[in-house]
């Protein structure tokens, strides 16, 4: 069972740096569930990681909670290059999301709530879109056979 507590920890700890984020980012970025320090504990091999813990930190880096328990895909020397990488779900560098999850929770709450108004006024307003939403406005003349 040590074996796999130490191979978690340090599959978290790759997972982490990977994304460039400090033991607070990922504190912060799973809203506090377990502070830094029980984080540490775990890419140490002290403490072995809930099932809930272990599927938001999963969730956070984008990956599947088993993938956590399984050997690395990637070496340490490739670390620094993919910690420069484009984060895909924004076209952002990852640092801006670094950035976004230092923040605290309201302000990051804030953010996201702006975000999804800007969002529901654009397709609010956009011909378009309510023209998709509403099916097309054009008959087409198909001829039956």
């Amino acid at each position: 069972m040590k074996g796999i507590v130490i191979m978690v920890g340090e599959r978290l700890r790759r997972f982490r740096l990977v994304r460039g984020m400090s033991l607070g980012d990922l504190e912060a970025a799973i809203d506090g569930l377990v502070s830094s320090q029980t984080l540490s504990k775990y890419e140490r091999g002290k403490l072995q990681p809930t099932a809930r813990v272990l599927n938001r930190i999963a969730s956070v880096f984008g990956i599947k909670s088993a993938q956590l328990w399984g050997e690395p895909t990637c070496d340490i020397e490739t670390e620094p290059f993919l910690n420069q990488t484009m984060d895909p779900s924004t076209d952002k560098p990852l640092s801006e999301r670094r950035k976004f999850l230092q923040l605290p929770k309201e302000e990051r709450d804030r953010i996201l709530s702006e975000q999804a108004e800007e969002m529901a006024d654009f397709y609010e307003n956009d011909p378009e879109w309510r023209e998709w939403e509403g099916g097309p406005l054009v008959e087409y003349d198909i001829p039956l056979k």
